[in-house]
């Protein structure tokens, strides 16, 4: 695999007990790519950022990130694939008894050793800086809106400086102008870091502003790859449909 391309799938399939929910998907991510997972709830897009950072296994076929095929890594290697990535869950999953940035400082201490004390605190400060949370160090997760807790957890995604950033449904919950602030944010950091990103999304509104490639995924089933030009001359039926809610 040539060193522009970040994450591919190789004819990857997956299945639980009767259903198959990925059927021979392949696909390419290049470096500081934006990648829109779409389609209905149930049809295998989570499973796919699962498959990345080497929760599940496939039941066949290869996942590789950069030159590595993780499909069947140890432990040990997948901890070390995984230092590359950042993961911003749908929940933002924050550790309620940690402040915000506590929540930060966490993955600083654990993964990024040798660090001092003020150095923690500064790359703390510049991540919540960059989100627009600089003010809110101090405060518990309770105390945060749904938005806040969103830009709280792409700062802690991001406070390691991630090669990958892995993210599931960045505007679910969220109202339409508080979610359109999160993809500028998610805009701001590509360009600023050219990070890739895999983004799992039912807002095809959202989609249209950040992604460079789109994946519809139907059935499990791989049914459209490419630009949104790309998609607008695809005749399926679900990409039409998902089109059209625009």
């Amino acid at each position: 695999m040539s060193d522009s391309i970040a994450v591919e799938f190789c004819n990857v399939s997956k299945r639980f007990r009767d259903r198959d929910v990925l059927k021979d998907i392949s696909f390419q991510i290049a470096r500081g790519e934006v990648l829109c997972i779409l389609g209905r709830s149930g049809v295998g897009k989570s499973i796919t950022l699962k498959l990345m950072i080497g929760l599940l296994q496939a039941d066949k076929g290869e996942v590789r990130i950069g030159s590595e095929d993780i499909s069947h890594f140890n432990e040990d290697n997948l901890s070390r694939i995984r230092r590359k990535m950042g993961f911003l869950f749908q929940s933002a999953a924050l550790f309620d008894s940690f402040s915000v940035g506590d929540n930060l400082a966490l993955p600083l201490k654990r993964l990024a050793k040798g660090k001092s004390q003020d150095e923690v605190n500064q790359e703390v400060d510049e991540a919540l800086r960059q989100v627009g949370l600089e003010q809110d160090k101090a405060k518990m997760p309770a105390e945060l809106s749904g938005g806040m807790r969103k830009r709280a957890g792409l700062a802690r995604a991001m406070v390691l400086n991630p090669q990958i950033l892995l993210i599931d449904e960045p505007a679910s919950g969220l109202d339409p102008i508080t979610a359109s602030e999160i993809d500028d944010l998610l805009l701001a950091v590509k360009k600023q870091r050219n990070t890739t990103m895999v983004i799992v999304t039912h807002d095809i509104r959202g989609a249209r502003k950040i992604a460079d490639k789109v994946a519809v995924i139907d059935g499990g089933a791989l049914v459209a790859f490419g630009s949104f030009a790309d998609l607008e001359q695809n005749q399926n039926h679900t990409v039409r449909k998902l089109l059209s809610e625009t």
